[in-house]
Parts: C-alpha cells; structure tokens; sequence
C-alpha cells in the first residue's frame, strides 16, 4: 500500500474518532469530560500511523463499557421529570392490567420496576406501604437522583477524574451537586417559621444551628467524647491503640505519585471497577468478622472509628481502641491483621488449597505493609492524634491541611497534599460520605450518646427529689453532662456512673425511655412511632426530658420580648415533675420496662458523692 494510502485512511480515523468524541461530549456528564479527553493521549513509543487508530479503538471501547450509563446523563429537572413520569407509569400499568392484581401481584411489579432501573427497592413495614411508595413520585425522584450521582461519580472515578491533583475524593460535579442539595434545604429551613408552646416564633435554620447538624456543635460534642474516653483509659490504665485500616489495590482507581515528587497520579491496572460503597462493603465484612473472633477470644475495647476517603475516593478507616492489657491489645492487632489479610476467593483462583493461598497472602510485601497499620499510643497523646481526623471530616470554623497517606499503614505509604482547590476540605469528604452512603463516625464499646443528651434536657427538680428520695445516680449523672461554672461536662465521669465500658443494653445505669404508638403514614401503613421522653433508671424511675411542641405558622410577628427567658413547657407532661407511677404513667408513655416495681426509698445521704479518682478498670469489663 503506498504511503499516501496510509496518510487517507489516518485522516479518515481521526475524522470518525473526531465525531465519536464530540457525540460522546455532548451526552456525558460534566465530570466525564476531561477523562474523555484524556482517552486522546497515547502511550509513549506509538508509531504516528497508528495514534488516530488507538484512539478510535479506546473511544469504542469506552462506548461499550459506560454506554447503558450515558441515559444517567440528566439534569435534577430531568430526574424531577422522570421520577413522575415512572410513578404514573406504575400506577397505571396497575389499572390497565388485563385482570385486578393481588397486593403481592402488585408488589411483585413496583420491585421489578426498581430492578429494571437499578435502585434499590422501598422500605415499607408492608405490602401496601411498598406499593403506595411505587405510586409516589417523591420515593423515585430520592431514588434516581441517588442512582444519577453514584453513576456520574463511579465513572469520573473510572476515568481518573477524581486523584489528589483534581479535587481529591470526589469530581467537582459531586461537590455542585451536594452544595445544591444543602442550599435547597437551608433555603427551605430558612422560609418555614415555627411557634413553640411559648409562643416564640423561630426558623427552622436557627434551630437548627442549635444541634448536631451545627459542624461546629458537631465536632465539639465529638471531641469531648474522645477527651473523655482518653481520660478514662488513661485513669485506668488500659492500652491505645491507633488502627489504619485499608483496601486491597483493586479497590483504588489511581495510584499516588512518589514521595516528595510532582509527578501527576496515574491510573492503576490491577483496578476492578469497584466503587467506594462497594469498598465500604467490604471493609465492613471484614470488620464484622474479625468483631467476631475478638468476641470469642473473650476480648473487650472501646473507642471510636472513623471513615474517610483516600484522593482517588476509595475509603479506608482510622479506629482509635482502648484495651484492658497490653496482651489483649497485642492479640487484637493479631487478629485484625489476619482478617484483613485473609486472601479473597478471586485472588489466586488457581490454587485450591486456602492453607496454600493465605500463605501466598502472606508472602505480598505491600498486602502487609500497607494493608493494616497500628500504633501503640502512649497515655495523654490519643485525642490530640484522632483530632486531626475530625477537623478534617467535620470541618467548620477550625481548618487543618489535608493530607492523604499521612505515614506508613495508609495506601501506597504515601504523603502528599491533596489540593481541594477553591473549596474546602472536608466539604469535599462530606459531598463524598452523602454521595455514597457511607457513615463517618462509629462510636464502639461507649455509653449512649443519646442517654447524654437526653439528661441535658432533663430538669434540675426532678433529679434533686430523686436524691432527696436516696437514688442518688441521677443527680451524680446530672452533675457529669452539664457545665458548672468553670467545671466543664465530663464524658469520662459520665461513663463511670453509666457502668464503664463494654456494657450490654441492658446494663447501664440509664437507658433511654420511648413513647411508642401507632400512627398512619402518607401510604396508608400503620407504623409504630417510637420517641424519646426521658430516662429510665435501674431502680425503675423515670425522668422526663423537656421538650417542646412546634406548630408551623404562615405569619412570625409575634410580640415584643416573646423570645425572653420563660419557664420552658413540657409537652404533654406540664404536671409530671416528678417520678411517673402507676396508671399516669401507662396512661402517657403505655407498657414496657417501667412496669417495674416501685423501688424502695433509701436515706438521704448527709454529703454529695465525690468523683473517685480512677474507675476499677477490671470489674468494667467483666459481662
């Protein structure tokens, strides 16, 4: 063929990569672009003839891989749009049919309509809840705009959109998406107006700046759990330990650079397509088994976990544990490290033999490098190793760099700056955790948070006829969870009084009391409402939490002084000051666990109950 030849067919492969490339722009999402044209570059050493050749061949190849994905590409009036359009579909294919569906029929239809569009299926207590969700659009559009950002962003991350030179743990596109998201919900709190039992009118947006949702609130409450649990650990003795928990390589779609240089992520070949809730899945796997062998070798610990993404949006866990020995501790982190490095079925396929495979596991020097690293933490250094970890996933008015691979255990041992450009760090962490579904922080072993927080609402008067009548725990917890002049709340006292760590449900000193009853959903289900009202004590007293009720009104002018201070109401309890018995008490709450016996009045003790200086560790663990 002569070599004009050559240079005709060359033109007319880069005219026809030139229109695919173009088609393929104008349907992808925003976030695919760039690694579309990326697909342009050639691999160094490629003869001039063939360029225009390799190209077409990857854009074709791309065509066939994310072609069923290219229909995701929609805009949130799209999705809108679609989500009615599928609700209409299903309730009229239910009247159309040829004859009247049963309830499982009609069950059995709205489950393949979800199947068919790969979402997941409606939650609902029965079959006529799942099939009034069928019918709803709100449920699809949840549904769909959930199944488009996770197919936009697995993409991005297949096409090495997302690595620490970009953005870092998610495409710029997931970030808009989740900014969009927050907006519309402030703009929505910020219009609703509320009026209490008081008459005080509030947007729901300061109210909510009030709680946990606050970053601000949200760190702080998290960081005086974790200088609490340190401070117990510390009086008792018990051992810290620091975990790394990481992915095997073909979770991470991109491999970092080296150490110290400038050099651009490139994509990693051994990568499966996996995406970060799939990774999620399996570290949880794996963590529930490893839970298990802990729990059979008799070995107690508390602490916190925290998941966070590496650049390339692939998760791994940092876990802060305390144990009761350096023994246990030194079997635990044996443990752990087995059941991260347990080979997986499809690593080494040929080989039958599992004693043969876990010893070929064992023999990849960067499975156990990098796999699982632990630190043992000296007395008084833990909070302030773990804070970093959350000023960088709950962010607020407090900032930290961001580091990916920060010291050996992390993926690849790397340690650079992941460049989250004009946007915040851990706005992108939080656009990656909603995006994906994955829960950043996991209190183990501890009291419950939600006992803290319901004595904080819980009125002085009640505690202090409960020590006048000799139950004297819930004054001692009263004094734990509130701030006294300069005594600021201690989450260590607190688990003291509550029993220590590694305690079963049912053996704190308090556990959170329910009002349960039946109300009928938007779907016509009846469910079970289960709310917290209070507290309820071993010795079987109760302590009713104050609580408002909200009413949302159209009209906020209310009267002058209206938000002063005044003596809060009590919904529904405005007479129980004191230990519901008896038929009030089945009356407001119904039946449960305070159809315990009237306990017996002790004493009045002479003088208040003074902190002990260190719990007794060894009785705290024991079942």
């Amino acid at each position: 063929m002569a070599k004009h030849q050559y240079q005709d067919w060359g033109t007319v492969e880069r005219w026809q990569a030139n229109t695919l490339a173009a088609k393929l722009m104008a349907t992808l999402p925003k976030q695919w672009a760039e690694g579309v044209a990326g697909l342009r570059a050639n691999e160094p050493g490629t003869p001039a003839w063939q360029r225009n050749s390799a190209w077409l061949e990857r854009l074709h190849a791309f065509k066939a891989e994310h072609g069923d994905a290219l229909q995701w590409s929609m805009s949130d009036s799209d999705v809108c749009e679609r989500a009615t359009a599928v609700a209409e579909g299903v309730a009229r294919l239910m009247d159309l049919w040829p004859e009247p569906l049963t309830e499982a029929e009609q069950k059995a239809l709205v489950l393949a309509s979800c199947a068919l569009l790969d979402v997941d299926p409606p939650e609902a207590e029965t079959r006529k809840g799942a099939i009034g969700k069928g019918q709803d659009a709100a449920f699809w559009r949840k549904r769909l705009r959930q199944k488009v950002a996770r197919v936009r962003e697995l993409g991005a991350i297949k096409l090495g959109v997302v690595n620490h030179q970009k953005g870092g743990y998610c495409s710029n596109a997931a970030v808009d998406n989740r900014q969009q998201q927050l907006a519309r919900a402030a703009a929505m709190m910020e219009n609703t107006l509320v009026r209490n039992e008081a008459g005080q009118v509030y947007r729901l947006g300061e109210l909510a700046k009030l709680g946990v949702s606050d970053r601000d609130v949200r760190r702080g409450e998290l960081m005086v759990r974790i200088r609490g649990c340190e401070e117990y650990a510390d009086a008792a003795g018990h051992v810290g330990l620091f975990f790394t928990q990481t992915l095997p390589s073909r979770f991470h779609a991109m491999l970092a650079p080296p150490k110290g240089s400038r050099l651009p992520s490139r994509k990693n070949p051994k990568y499966d397509g996996s995406s970060p809730r799939e990774g999620q899945a399996w570290l949880r796997k794996r963590w529930a088994e490893a839970r298990t062998a802990l729990d059979k070798a008799g070995i107690r610990f508390y602490g916190f976990r925290v998941a966070e993404p590496h650049h390339d949006g692939c998760p791994h866990w940092h876990s802060l544990f305390w144990f009761q020995s350096r023994e246990e501790a030194r079997l635990a982190s044996q443990i752990i490290r087995q059941h991260w490095l347990k080979p997986e079925a499809d690593e080494f396929p040929e080989v039958t033999c599992k004693k043969t495979r876990a010893h070929l596991q064992t023999r990849q020097p960067g499975a156990r490098k990098n796999r699982v690293n632990v630190k043992w933490l000296d007395a008084g250094g833990a909070a302030a190793y773990i804070a970093k970890y959350v000023a960088k996933n709950v962010g607020g008015s407090y900032q930290i760099n961001h580091l990916d691979g920060q010291g050996e255990g992390h993926a690849q041992g790397q340690l650079f700056d992941v460049d989250s450009g004009d946007v915040p760090g851990y706005v992108r962490v939080d656009a990656w955790a909603a995006t994906w579904g994955i829960r950043q922080f996991q209190p183990i072993g501890q009291p419950s948070v939600v006992a803290w927080r319901e004595m904080r609402r819980v009125t002085h008067d009640q505690v202090e006829q409960a020590r006048i009548e000799g139950d004297t725990i819930a004054w001692r917890i009263y004094g734990a969870v509130h701030k006294v002049g300069s005594v600021k709340a201690d989450w260590r006292r607190f688990m003291e009084l509550m029993g220590g760590p590694c305690r079963k449900r049912g053996e704190w000193a308090m556990s959170v009391a329910h009002r349960e009853t039946e109300t009928k959903n938007r779907y016509g289900e009846t469910v079970d409402k289960k709310v917290a009202v209070g507290l309820v004590l071993q010795s079987g007293r109760w302590l009713i939490s104050r609580r408002q009720g909200w009413n949302r009104v159209a009209d906020g002018r209310q009267d002058p002084g209206a938000r002063a201070a005044k003596a809060a109401p009590w919904t529904c309890f405005n007479n129980c000051r004191a230990r519901l018995t008896g038929e009030l008490r089945r009356a407001f709450l119904g039946r449960g666990r305070h159809e315990i016996e009237d306990w017996t009045p002790q004493p009045e003790p002479q003088q208040p109950p003074t902190r002990p200086a260190a719990p007794p560790s060894p009785e705290f663990f024991q079942p």
